[in-house]
């Protein structure tokens, strides 16, 4: 049979002494004898056939297997809630104990101490008392200082802000005047600027009308070589057809038409090449003046701009000089208000450890006069861990006789113990066994 299928393997590991006997144990009836008796397995518990139940009892004159089987696992599952109970006891038993313990244990250490403390009262009355003294006149002693100290931060304080007003004042006349020469540079470097601006508008404007007037000196030159080169061409055809004068009548008649053109166009750009300078010489002229015009107007602006530049730089400077020296007289008067901070804190410091030490000495005092006052309470505390050791004494015996019960009731109650598991595991297989068979038929 396949083992992933095998009821086999729901069956939960038992142990032998007790540990896992409540996975096996039946629901309880009503107790006999002053103790808890358990109800029998059923028969389907078991897998005995449902005629033998306790419900359906079989006729006295008809044998049956079940009876041994029902009374073995009766005595199993018995025995394993004996060990469970005396298990429990014993644990029971144990707890108790340590808790006892653990009462006496802390009761033993407050005895001591009240004891103790009862024992050296007087001197722990003169030493907490001189703490006290002590912590207390060196706290007045602190806060003189401290005093001293706050008032000593708040002058420096007040010197301070004196200093930076009277500085912030000093200071004014030179902040404005160096803003006000921040602001002539700047006016007179927009004016350079544009001055600069303007010169060179004014150049490119020359430039642009002499290139022009060259231009146009330049195409009239190329259109007189171009109509004498044209002109010398026609001459040399126009000779070639002279030799027969009545045959190229025609020809000669289109090429002295053409070479009175071009010797036409040829005066014609011959006489612009003349006007041409004569025209552009106004343009010229006036733009040359502009020029130089602007080229002055930039020399001026250079030299207010340099000038006022050198004027706001050194205002400026005369200004963060000033301020940088205020600044080293305030920060060094500020170094002292941080040493005075720092002496403050240091005397808080040493207030508050010296507080907690007079708590201390006032805790100390205050508990060993409530054990003083109260003797009782340490003769109780003393009858209390008396009685408490006798108990733990009597407590220590029941331990140990339950510890003994507890291992008597398992070697008594193995053998039953064991055959319950393996009746268990016989009828887990014989199961088993029939599903396989009811399988396999069906198949």
């Amino acid at each position: 049979m396949p083992e992933g299928n095998s009821p086999l393997r729901n069956i939960p590991n038992l142990d032998l002494d007790g540990s896992d006997e409540t996975l096996l144990t039946p629901s309880p009836v009503a107790p006999t004898d002053g103790e808890a008796s358990y109800e029998t397995p059923t028969s389907q518990m078991v897998g005995v056939a449902p005629e033998l139940d306790n419900d359906a009892q079989a006729p006295d004159d008809v044998p049956t297997e079940a009876g041994p089987v029902k009374r073995g696992v009766s005595e199993g599952f018995s025995a394993m809630s004996e060990v469970r109970r005396a298990k429990r006891e014993h644990a029971d038993a144990r707890d108790k104990l340590a808790k006892l313990q653990a009462e006496i244990e802390s009761d033993n250490h407050t005895l001591e101490h009240r004891i103790q403390v009862e024992r050296d009262f007087e001197q722990i009355v003169a030493d907490q008392t001189a703490a006290i003294d002590a912590a207390t006149k060196h706290i007045e002693e602190l806060q003189g200082t401290l005093d001293e100290a706050d008032s000593q931060r708040e002058a420096l304080e007040g010197q301070l802000a004196d200093m930076k007003a009277a500085h912030a004042k000093d200071l004014e006349p030179y902040q404005q005047l160096a803003e006000a020469a921040k602001k002539r540079a700047d006016s007179d470097q927009s004016a350079f600027n544009s001055a600069r601006k303007a010169a060179r508008a004014a150049e490119k404007h020359l430039k642009d009308l002499t290139k022009r007037r060259d231009g146009e000196l330049d195409r009239a030159k190329r259109t007189i070589n171009a109509a004498a080169d044209q002109i010398t061409s026609l001459n040399a055809r126009l000779a070639e057809l002279s030799s027969d004068p009545a045959e190229n009548a025609g020809k000669i008649s289109e090429l002295n038409a053409e070479i009175a053109a071009q010797t036409a166009q040829r005066e014609q750009a011959t006489a612009r090449l003349k006007t041409i300078p004569d025209e552009a010489a106004g343009a010229i002229k006036a733009a040359q003046a502009t020029l130089a015009s602007a080229k002055k107007q930039l020399e001026g602006a250079k030299s207010a701009a340099d000038a006022s530049k050198r004027d706001a730089d050194g205002k400026n400077g005369d200004y963060k000089n000033l301020r940088s020296k205020y600044r080293g007289e305030e920060d060094a008067l500020n170094d002292q208000i941080v040493e005075v901070q720092k002496r403050i804190r240091g005397i808080n410091s040493q207030m508050a450890d010296t507080r907690a030490n007079l708590e201390a000495a006032q805790s100390i005092l205050k508990e060993a006069e409530d054990i003083h006052a109260t003797p009782e309470a340490t003769k109780a505390l003393e009858e209390k861990v008396r009685d408490n050791s006798a108990a733990a004494t009597v407590q220590q015996q029941q331990v140990q006789a339950l510890a003994e019960a507890e291992q008597e009731v398992r070697a008594r109650t193995r053998q039953s113990r064991v055959r319950l598991i393996i009746m268990l595991i016989l009828i887990a297989v014989v199961v088993c066994l029939i599903i396989w068979l009811i399988i396999a038929y069906a198949g």
